[in-house]
């Protein structure tokens, strides 16, 4: 076998990353201390941009089966008008973060990803020339070295990879949520009404109960706090997560048993590089915030697609100067952007008395659409657009709503039967979309073997011709006064040169 990548972490992102690589012929070893799948993941939404990263990928249909949506997109408790965001685009809906990562690893092992559980990292150097990584393994069979092409770190806020990287991971603590998390085993009669459903105190302190079954709840409290936390990080009493939600909703919480419980406290930190050499960071290793609308496991499954065909591209040798570069340049607005909108929201509910004027206000803003739409677009992980701009080539319209973001979820009409416009993406391989209805319109046979052309008729809202990268985004279109020439412009800078 060739030198491996190496995934440490097999979180959300890091097994997204290595079916990535894996569906690519690129090796990856993906290690993680936990001697299996925890059942005790905390997050449990998946919005519409995520749903449509999955749906690239053929994962998403079956995490909707059976699902709870939520019909409104907020920022803070204040409600956005999705229904302005170019569609059509999906709710959010309630899906558990060990639900989706066992489909995940179901990926994974397809793919034939090296999946190894109890096994850690101690230890890893960058080779002087920079050909690769040595890194060093402990398990239960021993100690192993591997040398690998890139090191990713994808093992959460207190990643070993980024400590040993030397990174920063830069936040600001002006407000610390902390709460506890877990599932109870509860009648469904004996919950009352105020612990249904997310709510909210006077202070901003929230509260969610979700049923899982007829006997068994989620429930999650957050309270916020300028002081350190009371409780450490960890396992939490039945009696600890009573009082809290007595605080919180007002009433008793008659749960009988706690499958399993336990203390959180969340900050919020970027990392100032999210590339150092051959080694690499995603998801909370890179970013870490409260989770809200989804945006912890959107962020960390957009760092995935991001990353993974640029190293692919780069191991089979056809990658344009300065693609790996892009992954810091565009993961790291999107990590700062999530950072930065996930405080403002705080702001806007801690403390809630003091933050009263900014909530009217706030509300006046929302009644402009381009507000809205930004919002919107940044909270369900539709956003940001990924800057997109090529040397010597006029800048595109500012207000071009296509470029560099993904199409919204229409359906195409092909030659081998209707499809929606995610599963051309299915190959992991670059797409020029023709939606002229000319079957003998002219091909770029340069780039065939890394962009598959897909023909299919008209559709209305959209450009006659469009080239999206692997990850989905937009990168050319021919409806903004671009044509042909800036087409091999676009191709080159991320699919490199043309093979004749």
């Amino acid at each position: 076998m060739s030198e491996p990548v190496v995934v440490v972490g097999a979180g959300p992102a890091g097994l997204m990353l290595a079916s990535e690589l894996a569906m690519r012929e690129v090796p990856a070893v993906l290690v993680d201390v936990h001697p299996a799948q925890r059942a005790e993941a905390p997050a449990m939404a998946i919005n519409a941009g995520t749903l449509e990263m999955l749906d690239q990928r053929g994962l998403a249909a079956g995490l909707r089966e059976g699902t709870v949506t939520f019909p409104e997109v907020r920022f803070a408790d204040l409600r956005l008008a999705f229904e302005k965001v170019q569609g059509p685009r999906e709710p959010t809906h309630m899906v558990l973060q060990s639900r989706l990562e066992k489909v995940l690893i179901d990926r994974a092992v397809e793919l034939g990803v090296d999946l190894r559980w109890a096994t850690r990292l101690t230890g890893f150097e960058e080779a002087a020339d920079g050909s690769g990584v040595t890194v060093t393994l402990a398990s239960d069979a021993g100690e192993e070295t591997l040398r690998c092409r890139y090191l990713v770190g994808c093992d959460g806020r207190d990643s070993v990879v980024r400590e040993g990287a030397g990174i920063d991971y830069v936040g600001d603590d002006w407000v610390i949520v902390r709460g506890i998390v877990g599932d109870v085993a509860i009648n469904r009669e004996d919950v009352a009404r105020e612990q249904y459903g997310l709510s909210y105190t006077e202070n901003g302190d929230q509260f969610l109960g979700a049923p899982l079954s007829p006997d068994v709840m989620r429930v999650f409290s957050a309270e916020f706090s300028t002081e350190p936390p009371e409780f450490e990080d960890g396992p939490a009493t039945l009696e600890q997560l009573g009082d809290a939600v007595e605080r919180l909703t007002g009433k008793e919480l008659k749960a009988t048993e706690a499958h399993w419980l336990r203390h959180y406290s969340i900050v919020t930190r970027n990392a100032e590089q999210y590339r150092k050499g051959r080694v690499f960071l995603a998801g909370d290793a890179a970013h870490v915030h409260y989770p809200y609308n989804g945006q912890g496991i959107g962020t960390a499954i957009g760092d995935a697609v991001n990353l993974g065909w640029k190293i692919a591209a780069e191991v089979h040798g056809w990658a344009p100067e300065g693609l790996l570069d892009s992954y810091h340049d565009e993961r790291h607005l999107a990590g700062r952007l999530a950072c930065m909108n996930i405080q403002a929201q705080l702001a806007l509910l801690y403390p809630r008395p003091l933050a009263r004027y900014m909530r009217e206000m706030m509300a006046e803003f929302l009644k402009f659409d381009e507000v809205n739409v930004f919002l919107a677009e940044l909270v369900t992980n539709l956003g940001p657009a990924v800057p997109i701009a090529y040397d010597g080539v006029p800048k595109s319209n500012e207000e071009d709503r296509l470029l560099g973001r993904r199409l919204p979820q229409v359906r195409i009409k092909t030659a081998a039967g209707d499809m929606g416009v995610a599963e051309t993406l299915q190959s992991g391989r670059g797409v020029l979309l023709d939606l002229s209805g000319d079957a003998s319109a002219q091909e770029e046979s340069g780039w065939a073997d890394r962009v598959e052309v897909v023909r299919a008729q008209p559709v209305p809202e959209l450009p006659r011709t469009l080239l999206l990268r692997p990850d989905g985004c937009v990168a050319w279109h021919d409806g903004d006064g671009w044509g042909q020439d800036e087409l091999r412009i676009a191709l080159r800078a991320w699919f490199g040169a043309p093979t004749a």
